[in-house]
């Protein structure tokens, strides 16, 4: 409630109620309110406590001695005096606008105090008093106006010597969104921000890591954190051992991450002429999904097979034709240091594309900002989507597409720069690789020198250095296995939830290291075509099952508990011609790389070429005399380094000779000075100095000199992990060796499904087939829904390609030539992302199949022309298998629901076409219901129903009832009504049709016979339609199929 006001009463200014007056005693203040709201009573007095208290609006009764604040203390003005300045009394209008203008300012003076409000700046509030005492005919109170400004003024003992410069005010500084101006350290962000946007940046302050802004936002969002505002910027923060955690979960969200981090300690920063700066920070480390290369001891680390690659993709149009292009292709993995080109031709599909996409996985892809092409664009965006998991794959554009010139300068001048070639590889200094790039399609020169742009602002463009050989996507000796089929076959995923449970990789993957099982993934997608290869590997299986050396179990041990060597040898690698802040590898890291090294090492003798070990298999020969090679570059290695002083990060300590690292010494702490304690944290962070350039020049010493053995004995590691890994496999009950053989023949005798076998607790029921070798290469396969028509088909297909790698094989017996090519077309699922309907997949993975296969491929076609009419499906099922009979002649598995297209199809060509199917027993109840046991196993000719009815059409018995949909229906739990309504109507529908057939050939024989009894219906026409009479009148009276 507004207070009453006295309009006798004299206005007083604020000042005038402070008055010099004695302090009651030295060293203590007394309490004096000051009252800002006049009002008519006599405020209360307040009982004194002890007898020195002074009241609250009278003077104290002893005097005492002056103090610098006593000229503010409160004396109440006595009443004469008051009225005596009285000025003349206003208007009522006046009144109330003095009033509002005191209420604004007590309300903008109590919210300067309020923690939860937006204070106002002085300047804001001394306007309102000089208004109000201008407009009470009074002089401003200058007075309060510097107690105020006293008040609100920084304080501090140290900065204020400092900063006293004689003169009346500061300059202030820009002020930000919350009204107050932003400090050092929110100047630094703001300047970091704006230079990387769209980055993510982990700004380091003190204990923490910080996000501010929209960071903030993102990270609340995605990290589960809580962010507050504070001053002028939304913040979050997380304590600095928590980085990588954090860290990761981002980059794993398709985000890129940068590391701020302070340049300067606290110790040097306090002798130093900029001490009450703040500090300084720059961005020190910039990661994506792709560049960021974990800790080699890292706990959540879960992804075994794939480790992130990054690949860069250039279009190039393909002139004269409609959708077709041409893809130049790097891709390199910085966690490992492989490096894959490839540049191929694409159909408007993108099937080409569609594969390497599958078998690399990259984490994030680098593109053209402009010039790719719709068709691509649609399939790239359906590719990096987010998966269930909440994961995105990351996405880079580059401006403009390099021509090929300014590509090759660029990448000759990364390829000749002598400052690079400490950190090189072998081929780098020898000039190999450069010849290499010489040689590259001009699309993947491009494709390259972008590549090297891009990782070089990570600091990781190493990688290009450091490989032996760039390796391409595909060779002569390995077939590559499509998109299509790593789906159709669960290669590497499954298609229940997506994991590797159940999948063929899952199946053969026994191996102890992780970089054997990257090894073994890549030999499960490129199966060998390499005869002389495949029976190496073969017999180095087989060698290890029956020798009984114990090499080979020495081996085995020294592979159980080995780190990630080949991540732990890039680590060492990276950074070595960088700013010692961005190296990889730690002291802790080093501290687990050497003595592993050292285990590998010192497990077998040295001998003096691979024919001495002993062995039969050149590839396990070869494996055990690399190894000790390595002797002499760990032992020198592991004498140089403490590796208990390294276990803890201490690189100070880590030295068993100081001589060869003088600066360490040259920045011990003297004795002198131990005592110092700010000298003393001076001379330690000298010493870190020093012990960091020391490190640093350690692992360029490793990098130079022993880098290539490194990388070569676990290349050879790796290889003998996967040898191990099958042969576990191959120790499985009924596995066979696989014998392969010069001809064109495939041959499995009792063969069974790999993961349905381990999957199952029963028993996969065996399968035999043949192919080729005086028994038709084409093989179409009929029978009822739910019979294992797909699994048996699957079932050969798997074992191809297990015997393709070099694994042992489910199954009595396997003989078979070599394929070039497994092409499968299976499932109905439509792609709408990408504007595609189910049929229209279909067809466009059956072009890419028979435009794809040769005479040396096996391809699989599961119910092919189904996702339309009846009479269409049928039309193309027909004309693609006799295309794949009379032109491809590939070896076909073709499984459908036409039997009329079987039956045709093995008429017109008996010696190359046979039909099977899956075998089954059928017994019908007294209410008609039909019983069907499966019994899995493939039996010759087409399937037919047992009880059918000797009036009937068989073709169309087979099309509608043969297959057993209405049981199968009655098998997925649908309703017994609505099976008993589409029984009822199925035996409607055969009627009609073998009526409506049955007009249709009476109709059609009335014209032959008409045309037969025309005097001009002689000679051979005459008696082909003769013929052809006699055969339909027969097809009426049994109404068998034409």
């Amino acid at each position: 409630m507004p207070m009453r006001r006295t309009p006798e009463r004299p206005q007083q200014t604020i000042s005038s109620y402070f008055k010099s007056s004695q302090r009651s005693s030295p060293g203590k203040r007394a309490s004096s309110p000051i009252q800002l709201v006049e009002s008519d009573e006599e405020p209360p007095r307040k009982r004194s406590k002890t007898s020195g208290t002074l009241n609250d609006f009278h003077e104290p009764t002893t005097p005492s001695r002056a103090g610098p604040a006593d000229q503010w203390r409160f004396v109440s003005a006595s009443p004469t005096t008051s009225e005596s300045t009285a000025p003349k009394k206003r208007t009522e209008a006046e009144t109330v606008a003095i009033k509002d203008r005191r209420e604004a300012f007590k309300k903008r003076l109590l919210l300067d105090n309020n923690p939860f409000a937006r204070k106002s700046t002085l300047s804001a509030v001394s306007p309102l008093i000089e208004q109000e005492a201008e407009s009470a005919g009074e002089e401003p109170d200058h007075a309060f106006q510097e107690f105020m400004s006293a008040v609100h003024s920084k304080k501090g003992k140290g900065k204020e010597k400092s900063k006293r410069t004689g003169a009346a005010s500061t300059k202030r500084g820009a002020v930000g969104p919350s009204g107050e101006t932003y400090t050092p350290l929110e100047e630094q962000v703001l300047q970091l921000k704006a230079e990387n946007t769209g980055t993510v940046l982990f700004f380091e302050v003190g204990y923490k890591y910080r996000f501010f802004g929209d960071d903030a936002k993102i990270a609340a969002e995605e990290l589960g954190m809580v962010a507050f505002q504070h001053r002028n910027f939304l913040v979050a923060s997380i304590p600095t051992h928590r980085l990588n955690v954090h860290m990761k979960k981002l980059l794993s969200r398709g985000y890129r991450v940068g590391i701020v981090g302070q340049t300067e300690t606290a110790a040097l920063k306090k002798a130093s002429d900029n001490r009450n700066a703040p500090f300084n920070r720059k961005l020190l480390h910039l990661y994506t999904a792709a560049t960021y290369v974990d800790d080699l001891g890292s706990v959540d680390d879960l992804e075994r097979y794939n480790p992130s690659p990054l690949m860069c993709i250039v279009e190039q149009g393909k002139k004269g034709t409609t959708g077709d292009v041409m893809f130049g292709m790097i891709t390199i993995c910085p966690s490992t240091g492989d490096v894959v080109w490839d540049d191929f031709e694409d159909t408007l599909m993108r099937i080409e594309l569609e594969t390497r996409l599958v078998h690399s996985r990259p984490a994030e892809l680098l593109l053209p900002k402009n010039g790719l092409s719709g068709l691509t664009a649609k399939m790239l965006q359906h590719f990096t989507r987010s998966t269930s998991a909440g994961d995105r794959t990351r996405t880079e554009h580059f401006d403009e597409t390099m021509s090929y010139t300014d590509a090759f300068d660029f990448v000759s001048q990364f390829y000749t720069n002598k400052t690079q070639a400490a950190v090189a590889s072998e081929s780098f200094n020898s000039g190999r690789l450069m010849a290499e790039v010489a040689d590259f399609p001009k699309r993947v020169v491009i494709a390259l020198a972008h590549a090297i742009k891009h990782l070089s602002a990570f600091s990781i463009a190493d990688a290009f250095l450091e490989t032996k050989f760039f390796t391409k996507f595909t060779t002569k000796t390995h077939m590559l296995l499509a998109a299509n089929t790593l789906t159709n076959l669960e290669i590497y995923r499954n298609e229940t939830d997506g994991t590797t449970n159940g999948t063929l990789l899952w199946l053969l993957d026994k191996t102890k290291t992780k970089f054997g099982a990257r090894m073994l993934r890549s030999w499960i997608g490129r199966p060998l075509v390499d005869r002389r290869a495949l029976q190496e590997r073969v017999t180095a299986v087989e060698e290890i099952l029956e020798s009984s050396s114990e090499k080979l179990a020495k081996l085995r041990e020294v592979l159980r508990g080995l780190p990630d060597l080949a991540r732990g040898v890039c680590r060492i690698q990276y950074g070595q011609i960088l700013d010692q802040c961005l190296q990889k590898c730690t002291p802790q890291e080093l501290a687990i790389l050497l003595p592993a090294f050292g285990k590998v090492a010192e497990a077998f003798d040295c001998v003096a070429t691979p024919s001495d070990v002993g062995f039969r298999s050149n590839i396990l020969n070869e494996i055990i005399y690399t190894l000790p090679k390595l002797k002499d570059s760990i032992k020198g290695l592991l004498s140089s380094v403490r590796l208990g002083a390294a276990a803890e990060g201490r690189k100070d300590t880590m030295w068993t000779d100081l001589d060869r690292y003088p600066e360490i010494g040259d920045a011990e702490v003297p004795p002198a000075v131990r005592e110092k304690v700010d000298e003393r944290l001076r001379y330690e962070e000298t010493l870190q100095a020093a012990a960091n350039q020391a490190f640093s020049s350690f692992l360029q010493d490793i990098a130079l000199n022993h880098y290539t053995i490194l990388r070569d004995v676990v290349n050879k590691l790796a290889v003998a992990d996967c040898l191990f890994s099958l042969a576990l496999v191959a120790l499985q009950e009924h596995y066979v060796r696989p014998i392969f053989t010069d001809d064109d023949t495939l041959e499995i005798v009792d063969g069974r499904h790999p993961m349905v076998e381990a999957l199952r607790p029963d028993p996969f029921v065996p399968n035999t087939i043949v192919m080729g070798d005086a028994k038709p290469r084409n093989k179409i396969i009929t029978g009822p829904n739910m019979g294992g028509k797909s699994s048996c088909v699957r079932m050969v297909a798997l074992i191809a390609v297990m015997a393709q790698i070099g694994s042992y094989v489910p199954a009595t017996s396997v003989k078979m030539g070599l394929l070039d090519s497994v092409l499968t077309r299976m499932g109905a699922s439509d792609d709408l992302a990408r504007g595609r309907s189910t049929f229209m997949v279909e067809m466009s993975e059956t072009s890419e199949i028979l435009s794809s296969a040769t005479k040396h491929s096996l391809v699989i076609l599961d119910e092919l022309g189904r996702g339309t009419s009846t009479f269409d499906g049928m039309s193309i099922a027909d004309a693609v298998l006799q295309h794949l009979v009379e032109t491809v002649q590939a070896k076909t598995l073709f499984i459908t629901h036409y039997p009329m297209v079987a039956s045709s199809i093995e008429k017109r060509y008996p010696s190359q076409v046979e039909n099977l199917h899956m075998g089954f027993e059928e017994e019908t109840r007294i209410s008609g219901v039909r019983e069907i046991t499966f019994l899995y196993r493939l039996a010759p000719g087409m399937a037919t129903g047992e009880l059918q009815p000797p009036t009937q059409c068989r073709g169309i018995y087979l099309t509608s009832q043969g297959s057993f949909g209405i049981e199968c229906g009655r098998l997925a739990g649908l309703p017994e009504p609505i099976l008993s309504v589409a029984r009822e109507l199925a035996t409607k529908l055969r009627v009609q049709i073998t009526h409506r057939t049955k007009r249709n050939r009476l109709l059609k024989s009335t014209k032959l016979l008409a045309e037969c009894l025309k005097p001009s219906t002689v000679g051979i026409m005459g008696d082909a339609k003769i013929e052809e009479l006699r055969i339909l009148v027969q097809s009426i009276l049994d109404l068998t199929p034409l």
